[in-house]
């Protein structure tokens, strides 16, 4: 019946966590941090400590099982003691103690009662595992971040990509026309240079677009597990993440709170342990075994035992209990003070969170206005260069300006899905 009890008292502390929905709503994206934080080696070794929880347990409740030991002996005495008796035939002595001392016996030692001792460490060590437990949805939820940004930064440099390759591709289409007017007499050699010298630098720029995308496939894959090259497709948007615009619950909810809430209800072991120390423990013993030294003959073997019980009652431990209080309500007031500090960090990232994210709205409203400007000035150039009314100069400039506009909002829509996953970073949604 007590399980049953604690097993509902643990289920209705872990149910605000348990009932927490992951934001992420893209499938391959969930998949990839189920992965990370079922296979990535540290969340696994962290798996395999929290089993020591359960050995501690069992080391603690083995306190209520009766130890045994066997003594076996051998001592010679000398000189040992004697009386001297007169008798009608002459004086008697008596010898009341063997030189040669044999002892062979079983010794049992049981814990009778410990007054609440054992159970509270029992208590403690649940404490601590609940403790650990925190920790380790801590570092889940912290993989899960890196994973879901990995993912991002992935569809971002295949966005940058395709714009930069985009790019090249104009530009290689302008090299084919001027070489085209070249022959004609139209175009100068150095048209085709300045042109080739634009082409070249957008490889280079390509070449580093793609030299970081390996690097975030290398990053995922090390977290993951998985080969996502060519598996994560470009999308024209994001996932439907939102921008948390309060904290809310976020004691139940922080995974760093949770932490310090847990190491909270550690520490009133603590205080309690420090008490429950001084008090007694009732121990039984028992022993059992065959010796010699027993009149009238004190060189045969015989059995023998005993039974006892035992009040071990501590005196004077100096002033260390009062001592350890002392320094466990310090840990108490300053893990107290560590939640006031998240508290009120949750609220100023929170805050700068969201007005960066209002002022990328802004910056992509009039981006995507600049972009459709420089398409048409790029276009109405293509024309004019055509019939010879501007300069190879001039139409590359169009050019890179409908490349500059259409890079820079991919990176400020990048920059906006990273605002969203950060306000629920700051919060500490959990994302697995």
């Amino acid at each position: 019946m007590k399980k049953i009890i604690g097993a509902l008292v643990l289920l209705i502390a872990l149910s605000p966590a348990m009932a927490q929905e992951s934001p992420v709503r893209d499938e391959q994206l969930k998949g990839l941090i189920q992965a990370a934080v079922s296979n990535y080696p540290r969340i696994r070794e962290m798996e395999e400590s929290l089993k020591a929880d359960g050995v501690k347990q069992s080391i603690i409740k083995a306190g209520y099982l009766p130890t045994a030991t066997t003594n076996i002996s051998y001592r010679f005495d000398a000189p040992v003691a004697k009386a001297e008796f007169p008798l009608p035939t002459g004086p008697a002595t008596i010898q009341f103690t063997p030189y040669n001392n044999y002892n062979a016996a079983l010794n049992v030692q049981q814990l009778i009662y410990d007054f609440g001792r054992t159970k509270l460490k029992l208590g403690k060590n649940d404490a601590e595992h609940a403790l650990n437990i925190e920790n380790l949805d801590n570092s889940r939820n912290a993989i899960a971040y890196q994973v879901t940004q990995l993912f991002y930064n992935i569809q971002f440099y295949q966005k940058a990509i395709q714009v930069q390759a985009d790019q090249i591709s104009s530009l290689k289409e302008n090299e084919r026309l001027i070489q085209a007017r070249i022959r004609n007499g139209d175009a100068l050699e150095y048209d085709l240079l300045t042109t080739q010298v634009r082409t070249a630098n957008a490889t280079n720029r390509l070449s580093d677009l793609q030299s970081s995308l390996e690097k975030q496939y290398v990053l995922m894959q090390w977290l993951t597990a998985t080969d996502v090259r060519g598996k994560i497709p470009a999308r024209e948007s994001y996932d439907e993440l939102t921008l948390l615009m309060e904290a809310g619950n976020w004691q139940q909810v922080n995974p760093e709170a949770r932490v310090l809430q847990k190491q909270l209800d550690l520490y009133q072991y603590d205080l309690k342990e420090s008490t429950v120390e001084s008090r007694p423990s009732l121990t039984g013993t028992a022993s059992g075994g065959v010796r010699n030294g027993y009149q009238p003959d004190i060189d045969q073997f015989r059995l023998n035992g005993s039974v006892g019980v035992g009040l071990n009652i501590p005196i004077l431990s100096g002033d260390r209990p009062r001592l350890r209080q002392k320094l466990t309500q310090v840990q108490i007031d300053a893990t107290k003070a560590s939640l006031k500090t998240l508290e009120n960090n949750i609220q100023k990232d929170l805050a700068t969170v969201q007005e960066d994210y209002k002022n990328l709205q802004e910056k992509i409203k009039n981006t995507s206005v600049l972009v459709s400007q420089a398409e048409r000035a790029y276009s109405l150039a293509q024309v004019r260069f055509k019939e010879g009314l501007i300069t190879n100069v001039e139409l590359l400039t169009a050019q890179t300006n409908v490349e500059d506009a259409k890079l820079q909002l991919v990176q400020l829509q990048y920059q906006t899905q990273l605002d969203k996953l950060e306000s629920h970073k700051v919060v500490g949604t959990k994302l697995f």
